[in-house]
């Protein structure tokens, strides 16, 4: 079953200085997360939707100068408040116009992380690009908004836990994990088969 759903909502980049709140790092701290989901030190990490890099920075930080992390958005804004920030030397940013396609090469990297934008996309589309530039057996990460969580986009917007392993199955991906992170967002960890 192919999904159908149109993009009807973007995160609006006049909202940026929210992605780095000390409310949102009390709650989603990067770091924490992204090594308690397995990414570590010389891996090749992909932050899709990296807005300001809330994600990518620690990644870059954690997989260190033996790896690389690529900072993938849509938005040329986005993109323009990220490089007036002190970057990692390992990271590499990568517009994509249309939101599927990425100038990454394929099989290149170990591990995505995918950031609240998975309900702004065609999911089978977007998932396909990732599987384009993960390489084998390589680990997908998707944080969603819960349908509960009276912040965030739209309620109709949102997909349910069970909706993003649905997808994720359907597009050649294995669920390894998901839990809840807090009382606004849950994780889903998957691997490239």
């Amino acid at each position: 079953m192919k999904s159908k759903k149109k993009l009807t909502h973007r995160f609006e980049p006049k909202h940026h200085r929210g992605l780095e709140s000390r409310y949102r790092r009390r709650i989603l701290p990067p770091t924490t997360i992204l090594k308690s989901f397995g990414l570590k030190k010389g891996m090749k990490v992909a932050d899709v939707g990296v807005g300001t890099g809330y994600f990518l920075i620690p990644a870059a930080r954690i997989v260190g100068q033996q790896g690389k992390a690529y900072g993938i958005d849509v938005s040329e804004e986005m993109l323009q408040i990220l490089s007036k920030k002190r970057l990692p030397r390992n990271t590499v940013i990568v517009h994509s116009i249309d939101g599927y396609s990425f100038d990454v090469p394929s099989s290149e990297v170990n591990f995505v992380v995918a950031s609240a934008i998975l309900h702004e996309n065609d999911p089978d589309k977007f998932l396909r690009e990732l599987r384009r530039i993960m390489k084998r057996k390589g680990k997908l990460l998707i944080i969603e908004w819960k349908k509960t969580s009276k912040f965030g986009p739209p309620l109709d917007e949102r997909l349910d836990e069970e909706d993003v392993v649905r997808m994720l199955k359907r597009n050649r991906f294995r669920p390894v994990t998901s839990r809840s992170l807090n009382a606004r967002y849950y994780a889903v960890l998957s691997e490239k088969v």
